[in-house]
């Protein structure tokens, strides 16, 4: 499994482009725990981009300890069950969160 920052990294590449067409959003993603840090996704007109540290701008901010969003991402850990356990924490724009599960065509 990759390291989150190569996970935030490599983003751009699985967006799919069509699915973000029109979208202007910002999500804040606070890292907890052994791979701890602060990410931002912007997408803006068709693009996303990734970048490390924080935005005083976020529709939508998220808090979730390393392992939980490692296991979100594989499938192994729903979503849904994260967030109301606790697991994941969200403020702001959650119908962006919820949105954005669609924006990636992950392998695998």
């Amino acid at each position: 499994m990759p390291t989150i920052k190569e996970i935030f990294e490599s983003m751009p590449q699985y967006v799919n482009k069509e699915k973000i067409q029109g979208v202007n959003k910002v999500v804040q993603f606070h890292i907890t725990g052994d791979e701890a840090g602060d990410y931002v996704v912007r997408v803006q007109d068709g693009e996303l981009t990734v970048e490390e540290g924080t935005a005083d701008n976020a529709d939508v901010k998220v808090t979730v300890d390393s392992e939980t969003w490692k296991g979100i991402l594989s499938g192994n850990v729903n979503g849904a069950v994260a967030f109301m356990t606790g697991k994941l924490k969200a403020e702001g724009d959650l119908q962006t969160l919820m949105a954005s599960q669609s924006w990636f065509d992950f392998p695998g």
